[in-house]
């Protein structure tokens, strides 16, 4: 981000506040936080860009070519990365200093080489948009606020209660900063890019639940949108003369407090899971113990930490953080069949479940008969070690138990399916390449490569 501000604005200073606001925008930490593949994604693009700034700087073919390749490269991390690497692309080419017939002569090469990295893998899974994304049909504009696409990416890349904050503002005085030194192709970058996906998500007709308009779309957006806001500051600073980079920390420490203020409310949050409080339950449960599949309704807390993934990926989280379970995520019957098959030494089971209301919490404790830890988990192990099939029977009477206690919890019955399968020995693959928590959808969409 640093390397791109710093050709943008040409000023080191500026280069390192928007390194620094990007870090902390509470989009970008959000889902750093999910671990989702989109920070991933925005990684590869911020260093395919800089290397197609520095060939359009630099008017080299083969760094065009390069960068073309990387930008291309991108569809393998994310199937929206197409959008993003043609924006990057084509906002470099016009960053280049020269006549739009020098640009072309020396960047097609590039453009032929994007081409060939994503086309052939994308034509290979255009399912993938039909089924997940829905594009071609449907309306385009499509956002959970029911605001216009343009507004919620305002608040998106801008936060702030009101769509006038701060960070507008500064930009508001950015863009004419740019224009009054005439930095055009700047100022043209960045609102290319910061364009280009409100556009899209506003034109585009798609009817799947992924393309709605979320705020993960616009994290690529992000460093351009801020380094017009740097430009706003940095003029506002000079007009103090010798106290600029006083006036300029000001500006970006304030700015900087509020991108905190919604980190640290997002902290809060994700800590109300309360993972600490049932990782401590199971602790110190005998090496070996099997850690089955988990289930519960989602609230609040989970919301925020992951949307459409609620207490279904609860195991993998505790997993983790305790090695000596043996987690045996239960939701597909393909992926319990080595457990089933294999040692059939007598090993102790644990099941858990989250309650999101008080009411759902009362009910599941007298239908389970044990006490909720930390308000709203319930632990359930069986009594004495079990083989293999016996912990699956013990399972399948605990859900049902669980589903009569609290029936809004429906995903419960992809497990109730696995279990009932596994035992009646007609194992049928299910979920997104096997994986059931890949999707946040049930009942499941129903796609061309299950």
């Amino acid at each position: 981000m640093a390397l791109i501000a710093r050709r943008l604005l040409d000023d080191d200073e500026g280069a390192g506040a928007v390194m620094l606001l990007t870090a902390a925008s509470p989009i970008p930490v959000l889902y750093a936080t999910f671990g989702r593949p989109h920070t991933m994604l925005f990684a590869w693009l911020m260093w395919s860009t800089v290397l197609a700034l520095k060939a359009a700087a630099d008017a080299d073919r083969r760094l065009w070519i390069a960068a073309g390749a990387l930008l291309g490269l991108s569809v393998f991390v994310h199937p929206t990365a197409p959008l993003y690497a043609l924006t990057a692309f084509a906002a470099a080419a016009i960053f280049a200093p020269y006549p739009p017939r020098s640009v072309v002569r020396r960047a097609w090469p590039g453009a032929v080489a994007l081409l060939v990295a994503f086309v052939p893998y994308y034509v290979r899974t255009l399912h993938v948009l039909g089924d997940r994304y829905g594009v071609g049909s449907g309306n385009g504009g499509r956002t959970f606020s029911g605001r216009p696409v343009w507004e919620d990416a305002l608040h998106f890349i801008a936060p702030g209660r009101h769509d006038v904050n701060y960070f507008t503002v500064l930009a508001l005085a950015g863009i004419v900063a740019l224009l009054v030194r005439r930095a055009h192709r700047s100022l043209a970058f960045c609102v290319v890019t910061v364009a280009a996906p409100v556009v899209f998500f506003s034109v585009v007709p798609a009817s799947g639940d992924s393309a709605l308009f979320f705020d993960r779309y616009m994290i690529p957006a992000t460093p351009a949108f801020l380094t017009v806001v740097l430009a706003g500051s940095l003029a506002v600073a000079r007009w103090a003369g010798p106290f600029r980079l006083l006036v300029l920390a000001l500006l970006v420490a304030g700015l900087l407090t509020i991108e905190v203020r919604y980190d640290l409310d997002h902290r809060k949050l994700t800590h109300a899971i309360g993972v600490d409080a049932v990782t401590s339950a199971v602790a110190h449960e005998p090496p070996g113990t099997v850690l089955f599949g988990s289930t519960g309704t989602s609230g609040a807390p989970f919301s925020a930490f992951d949307y459409g993934h609620p207490a279904n990926i609860l195991d993998h989280l505790v997993g983790l953080r305790v090695p000596a379970l043996q987690v045996v995520d239960d939701d597909s019957c393909e992926r319990v069949l080595p457990f089933l098959g294999g040692s059939q030494r007598p090993r102790h089971g644990v099941w858990l479940f989250y309650a999101a209301s008080a009411q759902e919490a009362a009910a599941a404790r007298a239908a389970l008969h044990v006490p909720p830890v930390g308000g709203h988990y319930f632990v359930v192990r069986s009594r004495r070690p079990l083989p293999p099939r016996a912990l699956i029977r013990l399972g399948l009477r605990l859900r049902l138990a669980w589903r009569g206690a609290v029936p809004l919890n429906r995903r419960v019955d992809e497990l109730l399916q696995a279990d009932r399968q596994l035992l009646a020995g007609t194992c049928v693959p299910y979920g997104e390449l096997g994986d059931p928590d890949i999707s946040p959808h049930w009942p499941p969409a129903t796609t061309r490569h299950q």
